[in-house]
C-alpha cells in the first residue's frame, strides 16, 4: 500500500502544480502563490464558504458594457441605411433615359467638337456646318423655283399653242374666197357678160398676202410660245446643274480637302453668275406671258374690239403691277415683293442708278 500510494501522491502533487501554474480566467495578471504551488491538498480542507467565494481578487474599475448595447443599434442603423439606399437608387430604365437625354444634348452641342481639336480642325468643322446650312437653303429655294417653272411652262405652252392654232388661219388664204370667185365667174358667163367674166378662171389665192397686223400678231404669239419652251428647257438644265453641285461639292478626302473643294465649287457659282442665269428662267416665262397677252388682245381687236378691251385692260394692269413691285424692290431691299427680275437688276447695280 505504501508503494502504491507513493506514486499516486507524486502524480497528485504534479497535477496540483500544473493547475497552480495555469493563469486565472478572471484576472490574467494575478498568479498562484508559492504555498498554492507547493501544497494543494489544504484547499480541500478549506471551509465551504471560502471554497464558494474563491480567493480574493483585486478590485477592477467598473467598465460599462457599451458594446453589448451599441451593437444592436448599429445593426439597425446599417439596415435602415441599406433600405434608404435601395429606395434612392434609380432603376435601369431611368438610367437609360437619362443617358439618352445626355447623348441628345451632346449631339446638338459644340462642346464635344471643341475638345481635343486644334484650331484648324475646329475651323473646318464650323465651316462645314455653316456650308451645310447655306447649301440646304440654296438648293431648296432653287429646286422649288425650277419645279414651278416646269409646271407653269408646261400648262402655259399647251394653252398658247391652242390659241396659235386658232389664229393660224389668217396666215393662209381662205379657200371659200376662191370658190366664191369661181361661182361669180360662172354667173357672168351664164348671163352672157363675157367682159366681166374674163378669159381666165378666177384665182384669188394668187394675189393674196397676209396683212401686216396679222404678221405682227403671229410673230408675237410664236415668240411667247418659244420663250415658254425655252424657260422649260432652262429649268430642266437648272435642276441638272443643282443636282451636280449637290453630289460633287465635297468629293472625297480629309475634312480640309473636302471643305476646300466645296469652296471652289461655290466660288464657281459666283464667278459664272449662276444665280442670275437660274433667275432668268422665271423671267423668260413672265415675258412669255406678257407677249401672249399682247398677241391675244391684238388678235381679238381685229375680230371684235369691244371684247378686246377686257384682255387689253387685264394685260396692262398686270404689267403695271409687276413694274411697280420691281421698282419697289430696287428702291428698298427690305421690300417683301422680291422678284427674279429685281434680283437680276440688283446684280447689275441698276438699283443704285435709280436711287441716285
Amino acid at each position: 500500500m505504501s508503494q502504491a500510494s507513493g506514486p499516486d501522491s507524486v502524480e497528485d502533487q504534479r497535477a496540483c502544480n500544473d493547475l497552480a501554474e495555469q493563469p486565472s480566467p478572471e484576472n490574467d495578471n494575478v498568479g498562484p502563490t508559492d504555498e498554492e504551488k507547493t501544497n494543494c491538498e489544504p484547499l480541500a480542507e478549506l471551509p465551504p464558504e471560502i471554497l464558494n467565494t474563491g480567493l480574493p481578487q483585486p478590485s477592477e474599475p467598473d467598465i460599462p458594457q457599451v458594446t453589448s448595447n451599441v451593437a444592436p443599434d448599429c445593426h439597425l442603423t446599417t439596415e435602415a441605411e441599406k433600405v434608404v439606399a435601395e429606395k434612392d437608387q434609380p432603376t435601369i430604365s431611368e438610367l437609360a433615359n437619362v443617358m439618352k437625354q445626355v447623348l441628345d444634348v451632346l449631339q446638338d452641342s459644340t462642346i464635344a467638337s471643341k475638345s481635343g481639336k486644334d484650331k484648324r480642325s475646329r475651323f473646318w468643322g464650323v465651316y462645314k456646318r455653316v456650308a451645310e446650312e447655306h447649301d440646304s437653303e440654296f438648293l431648296e429655294r432653287y429646286v422649288g423655283d425650277m419645279d414651278i417653272v416646269l409646271v407653269f411652262s408646261g400648262l402655259f405652252s399647251a394653252v398658247s399653242t391652242s390659241f396659235i392654232v386658232a389664229m393660224e388661219t389668217n396666215l393662209s388664204p381662205d379657200p371659200s374666197d376662191t370658190t366664191n370667185a369661181l361661182l361669180k365667174q360662172l354667173v357672168y358667163i351664164g348671163l352672157g357678160n363675157f367682159a366681166e367674166a374674163g378669159s381666165m378662171p378666177a384665182d384669188p389665192a394668187s394675189d393674196w398676202s397676209p396683212t401686216a397686223p396679222t404678221l405682227w400678231i403671229q410673230t408675237i404669239a410664236y415668240a411667247s410660245l418659244s420663250m415658254s419652251l425655252l424657260a422649260a428647257f432652262g429649268a430642266v438644265l437648272g435642276k441638272q446643274w443643282l443636282g451636280y453641285y449637290k453630289s460633287n461639292r465635297y468629293g472625297r478626302g480629309s475634312q480640309e480637302e473636302r471643305g476646300k473643294r466645296r469652296q471652289e465649287k461655290f466660288d464657281g457659282l459666283v464667278t459664272w453668275y449662276f444665280d442670275a442665269v437660274v433667275q432668268s428662267f422665271p423671267v423668260l416665262l413672265q415675258f412669255s406671258l406678257l407677249l401672249f397677252g399682247i398677241a391675244l388682245g391684238a388678235h381679238i381687236w381685229c375680230e371684235q374690239p369691244s371684247i378686246a378691251w377686257v384682255i387689253i385692260a387685264t394685260t396692262v394692269f398686270g404689267f403695271l403691277f409687276y413694274s411697280l413691285t420691281v421698282m419697289a424692290c430696287l428702291i428698298s431691299p427690305a421690300c417683301p415683293f422680291q422678284t427674279p427680275i429685281s434680283t437680276i437688276l440688283r446684280m447689275l447695280h441698276i438699283d443704285s442708278k435709280i436711287i441716285s
